[in-house]
């Protein structure tokens, strides 16, 4: 659907349609959602700082990749959408990039989620969970809902810096995430690696 010259509404999907999403498909999955009513043009107008996150299966044969191999690795794709010098976009993002904010946002409370119940149902592994472990769980999902309460808060009428203020947290959260399910969340092999992957989705689509 495109949404040309006009703002989108925050309310086009339900929040938690994006959270459920980044919670049972994972991160590219997320974006995807998040993304899927924006041209191809408009990916040049939102994204910030002439870089575009998105699913490796949105990338355009022409579109200059960067190379990332922990991003290609979760199904994300940088793209380069610098325009050339002289050269401004000839659409105005209007409400776009708050929007696209909310959206990644609540993908992000997903795959944090996610990636929390894989690390306490991991198979195989008959090792009970240690109390302070799931402790820190306790306190990262009663953080995570209250971020969430947040989002639906300003669904209506978000601004950049709210939206950066929640995406701040998330990347505060999203570490306290790795450090308790993985000892090496930044290796490319690791699906802790999708926490570290949002925060340069975040990075390209809302400047955190």
């Amino acid at each position: 659907m495109s949404t040309k010259g006009a703002d989108v509404s925050a309310g086009s999907m339900d929040l938690t349609d994006f959270e459920l999403v980044g919670y049972t498909s994972g991160l590219s999955a997320g974006l995807a959602e998040a993304l899927a009513d924006l041209d191809d043009t408009e990916l040049m107008t939102v994204a910030r700082g002439g870089y575009a996150a998105v699913p490796v299966g949105r990338a355009h044969p022409d579109a200059t990749v960067v190379e990332h191999r922990m991003a290609t690795a979760e199904g994300v794709a940088i793209l380069d959408v610098r325009l050339p010098p002289g050269l401004a976009p000839l659409r105005h993002p209007g409400n776009r990039p708050e929007v696209v904010g909310l959206r990644l946002a609540a993908v992000r409370i997903g795959v944090a989620r996610r990636l929390l119940d894989q690390a306490l149902a991991a198979p195989g592994d008959p090792t009970p969970v240690p109390p302070c472990c799931l402790t820190v769980r306790a306190d990262i999902l009663s953080a995570l809902g209250s971020l969430r309460r947040d989002l639906t808060g300003m669904a209506g009428h978000p601004s950049r810096k709210t939206i950066v203020d929640v995406h701040t947290h998330l990347t505060h959260l999203g570490r306290r995430v790795a450090m308790l399910v993985a000892s090496d969340g930044r290796h490319t092999d690791h699906p802790a690696r999708a926490l570290f992957i949002a925060e340069l989705v975040a990075d390209t689509w809302v400047g955190v």
